[in-house]
């Protein structure tokens, strides 16, 4: 590799990170896009700043570019540098200390697999993700969970092979003793792994039956501590399940309405947070209207709701609260 071609990408990569006006950020734009992403050498060479640039932001963008880089020119790389390259990512991520950079090293490591997988390639990549998940350092096991959700993007078929093993492993990472952002990135992937259970698996739904109090603990904590987006991508999670035609919610459902109705109508909690929570039930109304009949809750979930449309409406008619 060619080490003036890598001093030259980093120097305009870094004119990028750190271009305040227009007129700057067109011009190495330009630049990049015609002397350097033009080549396949643009591989390793945004591999080795994003790996080894001793600014992070400019890691963290040579990152992006890799990824979107990928798909153009990956099988354009000989055999032995994909290796390299493979071995490199892997060891990066875990020394990695900035998390943009992480979750731009693991997204590269998403689109790589979405090529390598279907031709037998990156066999040992499915073992180092476990093996990080089950790291005794947080930060390892947020990359590893991370990496995992996001492979459910680029190879869905591979992973939903592994449901057997991922439940065990994501049984433990939901209620992680450290770190919040695994025990919500595991409901993410959990997420994920409901897409791919039928209504006919009556094994996998009740095993990810017996994970939801799990889940909704980790959106507890969410809301305890007003983490605002991570309890957002919870609901997010939830609010996909009543699409799905699986009962995965089933075992659990009356909880979940009274665990939204209260959150929903709880003044001491963030507006915002509120509004996730009545916004749950919103979906339950339009997705599960015949389990709310079943279950006979109807009339004491309208009870409970109306205080909550008593309560003070905000003065700009075009703000959202819990009562509109």
């Amino acid at each position: 590799m060619d080490p003036q071609f890598v001093s030259g990408l980093e120097h305009y990569l870094q004119k990028l990170a750190s271009a305040s006006d227009t007129e700057s950020i067109q011009t190495a734009t330009k630049v990049l896009s015609e002397q350097y992403y033009a080549r396949a050498e643009c591989i390793p060479a945004l591999l080795t700043i994003s790996t080894e640039s001793q600014e992070w932001q400019v890691r963290q963008l040579a990152a992006v570019e890799l990824r979107k880089r990928i798909p153009k020119y990956w099988e354009d790389i000989d055999d032995g540098l994909q290796q390299r390259m493979r071995e490199t990512i892997l060891k990066a991520i875990v020394d990695e200390t900035n998390d943009l950079t992480r979750h731009g090293l693991a997204r590269v490591i998403s689109s790589i697999a979405r090529s390598d997988v279907p031709n037998q390639k990156w066999g040992d990549l499915i073992q180092f993700l476990y093996k990080c998940c089950q790291s005794p350092t947080a930060a390892h096991r947020e990359i590893g969970v991370y990496v995992l959700d996001s492979l459910f993007e680029s190879i869905p078929d591979m992973m939903s092979a592994h449901m057997q093993h991922l439940f065990e492993l994501f049984s433990a990472l939901v209620s992680d003793p450290e770190s919040l952002v695994v025990q919500v990135t595991t409901v993410e992937a959990l997420g994920k792994i409901a897409d791919f259970i039928e209504p006919e698996d009556r094994s996998a739904i009740s095993k990810f039956q017996g994970l939801v109090p799990a889940m909704v603990q980790v959106l507890q904590k969410c809301l305890a501590t007003n983490e605002e987006d991570l309890a957002s991508r919870c609901f997010e999670v939830f609010n996909g399940m009543l699409i799905l035609e699986t009962p995965l919610l089933n075992r659990h459902f009356g909880d979940l309405i009274e665990f939204s109705i209260n959150v929903g109508g709880n003044e001491e909690l963030d507006d915002n947070l509120r509004i996730m929570a009545l916004n749950f039930l919103v979906w339950t109304a339009t997705y599960k209207r015949g389990r709310l009949q079943k279950l006979k809750i109807i009339k004491p979930l309208v009870d409970k709701i109306m205080p909550i449309t008593a309560q003070e409406d905000p003065e700009d008619d075009d703000e959202d609260s819990p009562s509109r």
